[in-house]
């Protein structure tokens, strides 16, 4: 019974997953930069902002300016990803315990039922 319970609240766990399509593992950071034309205002100080998202394939930093109107889809983008990984950790919990469990009760794991993909449909 308690393994029902624990497979119950790991189908319920991967629905809360968001789209994959709508994953980007990186960081949106804002810099004051200068863009080096002479007679610009931001040769004498005053800098321009520019907004960045960060991240990190293969190990290399890689920056892309962002526009302000992808911004918003870009924060959730990031967002989505950070839930992604939480969602991950607690599926990772729910699978310790199943494993504990059913190793006191002496009993096999259940076979893997079909995948349920995600349409963006």
């Amino acid at each position: 019974m308690k393994t029902k319970r624990l497979l119950t609240q790991r189908q319920r766990a991967v629905r809360k997953l968001p789209p994959i399509e709508e994953v980007l593992r990186g960081s949106i950071l804002g810099r004051a930069v200068r863009c080096g034309q002479p007679s610009c205002r931001c040769a004498s100080g005053e800098r321009h902002s520019a907004v960045l998202t960060v991240s990190f394939p293969g190990g290399r930093t890689e920056q892309i300016s962002l526009p302000a109107a992808v911004l918003p889809t870009v924060r959730g983008w990031v967002a989505n990803y950070h839930r992604w990984c939480e969602i991950i950790e607690k599926v990772s919990a729910i699978n310790r315990d199943v494993l504990r469990v059913q190793r006191q009760e002496g009993k096999a794991l259940p076979l893997r039922r079909n995948s349920r993909r995600r349409s963006s449909s």
